[in-house]
């Protein structure tokens, strides 16, 4: 894995100007309802508050993303998912699969292998307990058209710019023939951002043994 990324020097130079503003919209609103002006100075705290919330979210977006340059999606997906059949009821999936596994997410593949879509513990919780008998997972599922799909050797923070705009979060992982080979998770984002510093560079080797020993007579 390559040095990690560093944002753009103009990037950089906007987010505090940016916060500094915001700071000082608050202020100057504060000062305004403090003297009478109530409307104008909620507006322009309110402002100044949106500004430093960007601010602080970009940054930490830019953080993250540097920090997880270079790393590929193989690298951080579930492999050989928990899988289920399209036709298989709500009740079966959470008698077969939920109580056994303890998973939030269960792909759905149909009997050629296909991924069909994606149901998570999210969407078996709107089912009302009455009807899960009754409802098949293809009636709750994610389609696969909103479910953001990845390669291994693709780079993880492309992904995690589409898993944002995802209906559940998740993405797929698929080889090149289509079939499913893993899933991409918040906990296995939050995993790797949290490990991201132990993959940057060789851990530090505590000397021991061997290593404390003088050399011997004549070396």
């Amino acid at each position: 894995m390559g040095p990690l990324a560093r944002p753009p020097a103009g990037r950089r130079g906007r987010r505090p100007g940016r916060r500094v503003f915001g700071y000082v919209l608050i202020a100057i609103g504060f000062l305004n309802l403090v003297s009478g002006l109530g409307l104008q100075g909620f507006w322009l705290a309110l402002i100044g508050l949106f500004l430093v919330n960007a601010a602080t979210a970009e940054e930490q977006q830019t953080q993250i993303d540097a920090a997880l340059h270079g790393i590929t999606v193989g690298e951080v997906m579930s492999r050989d998912p928990v899988v289920a059949h399209p036709d298989e009821t709500v009740a079966g999936l959470v008698d077969r699969l939920v109580l056994r596994h303890h998973l939030s997410t269960y792909p759905l593949l149909d009997d050629d292998g296909r991924f069909v879509g994606l149901v998570t513990l999210g969407r078996v919780r709107r089912v009302p307990p009455e009807d899960r008998p009754i409802t098949r997972l293809r009636d709750i599922a994610c389609p696969p058209s909103d479910v953001p799909a990845a390669r291994p050797g693709d780079q993880l923070t492309e992904l995690l710019q589409r898993m944002s705009g995802g209906a559940d979060g998740r993405a797929v992982v698929l080889d090149d023939d289509g079939h499913l080979v893993g899933l991409v998770t918040p906990t296995d984002i939050s995993r790797t951002i949290q490990t991201v510093d132990l993959r940057a560079r060789e851990p530090y080797r505590t000397p021991r043994g061997a290593d404390l020993a003088p050399p011997p007579p004549g070396d």
